[in-house]
């Protein structure tokens, strides 16, 4: 009988083995300039690293959610979830459509949209138990529910949650632009415009506000629950008298303990995390296409 942890890595290797498999495989005898250029085999290794990373972000999410008590129906939480990333679908669907146009793309490989639906819809599942367990913590803070060694630990959560979530759409930002890379190899003959270095950019801009969507409701909504939790064990006195300073001070242990004022390092690390895909996209702008 495999451990967890075995299971986890077949599942991972597994993982990347179908990505690779499903980016790679031309199913077509047609001639395909795309699969012949050099950028070609780094897009196939990034799309098996991001379906290889579908079990990690899976199990990571599924292990925070059994820690959180669920107040409602969990196929509530799932309907809502799946009517949150439906929007999301809709968005990404829309928006390039609403764009200038610039040509017929040529084709890259057969059925490439279904290739990009698997990887979609495999990256959507894994991300939901985490952003589930997430939005627990949000509603049990806004509930008023929780001890301190609650807070502590649904904190630790979120940050698991988001570092996790995090370089998962960074990894998808980075194969888009592996994917323009790959595709501008292939056709030297075609304008540059016809996939602009903007694309990715603006996808790397849409992923970094679901990030902030995300994080950021619960993120704000701990905080409050924690200060709240401060105010209400240890007020501040009213009148300097008898033993206010050794108050003072447990106020501030109790404060330290909860970080209800992050220190600029963690505000920073928080921001370079849900802005890795803004950042990631601008970065390729940098890298040559030829």
């Amino acid at each position: 009988m495999l451990s967890s942890e075995a299971r986890r890595g077949v599942a991972v290797v597994a993982a990347f083995a179908a990505g690779v498999t499903l980016a790679w495989v031309p199913f077509s005898s047609e001639p395909l300039p795309f699969r012949e250029t050099s950028r070609y085999p780094m897009w196939v290794f990034l799309i098996g690293v991001v379906c290889a990373s579908c079990p990690i972000v899976w199990s990571h999410g599924t292990s925070a959610l059994a820690q959180l008590p669920a107040h409602r129906p969990p196929m509530l939480e799932a309907l809502a979830y799946g009517a949150c990333t439906a929007a999301l679908t809709v968005g990404l669907l829309v928006v390039p459509m609403a764009l200038p146009g610039r040509g017929s793309l040529p084709l890259l490989l057969p059925n490439l949209g279904l290739r990009f639906a698997v990887v979609y819809l495999a990256v959507i599942l894994a991300a939901a138990p985490g952003i589930i367990a997430m939005y627990r913590v949000w509603g049990a803070c806004q509930r008023g529910d929780g001890q301190v060694a609650d807070l502590v630990a649904w904190r630790a959560i979120l940050q698991s949650q988001l570092a996790a979530l995090g370089a998962l759409i960074a990894l998808g930002t980075l194969t888009t632009a592996a994917l323009r890379s790959a595709r501008l190899a292939a056709f030297t003959a075609r304008p540059a415009d016809d996939f602009p270095a903007e694309y990715v950019l603006l996808f790397g801009a849409g992923l970094t506000v679901v990030v902030a969507l995300v994080y950021v409701p619960p993120s704000e909504g701990l905080r409050r629950r924690a200060r709240a939790m401060v105010d209400e064990a240890f007020p501040v006195p009213n009148q300097l008298e008898g033993d206010w300073q050794q108050q003072l001070q447990r106020r501030r242990d109790l404060a330290a303990v909860l970080r209800t004022d992050e220190t600029i390092r963690n505000s920073i690390q928080n921001a370079l995390i849900i802005g890795g895909p803004l950042i990631t996209s601008a970065l390729t702008l940098l890298i040559p296409t030829h």
